[in-house]
């Protein structure tokens, strides 16, 4: 864990998804597109008030989680099935699911999540005191454990 350090400059989302890249083994890129896709996730699903806490915490979060790249994933047929089944939490749980099979075609897999929303989750609460990413992640129930349990 990385300790709290009020003197470090504002973090931003490019600041995040270069530091968190290097610390869990991903290129830039991939690591730019799986935040972008877990935000943009956590922006239509996740609790309000940490969502807020979280974009005015770290500037060009908010553009993230509502950019192209954010775009809510496409589900196959078990997805479907989910996401008609399991009512609020089961929409998200599929589109969580349809996003790890985005993030496998560019190469990222659900251990490099595991690896790289931990370092990200540091990094924000080194910046901030809080863990807002974890807080908004958990508001989600069922999203937990298909995004690296954050």
């Amino acid at each position: 864990m990385i300790a709290r350090d009020t003197m470090l400059p504002d973090l931003t989302f490019s600041d995040l998804t270069v530091l968190s890249a290097d610390d869990a083994g991903l290129s830039r890129d991939q690591a730019r597109i799986a935040l972008t896709g877990a935000l943009g996730l956590l922006d239509r699903h996740a609790a309000r008030e940490t969502l807020v806490a979280l974009f005015e915490a770290l500037p060009g979060t908010e553009a993230a989680a509502r950019s192209e790249g954010a775009a809510r994933p496409k589900h196959g047929l078990f997805g479907g099935l989910i996401a008609g089944a399991g009512g609020l939490s089961g929409k998200a749980v599929a589109e969580a699911m349809g996003l790890l099979d985005q993030l496998e075609e560019v190469g990222v897999s659900k251990a490099d999540l595991k690896r790289l929303l931990p370092a990200a989750r540091d990094r924000i609460r080194a910046r901030t005191g809080r863990d807002l990413l974890g807080e908004a992640v958990r508001s989600v129930p069922g999203v937990g454990p298909l995004l690296g349990n954050a």
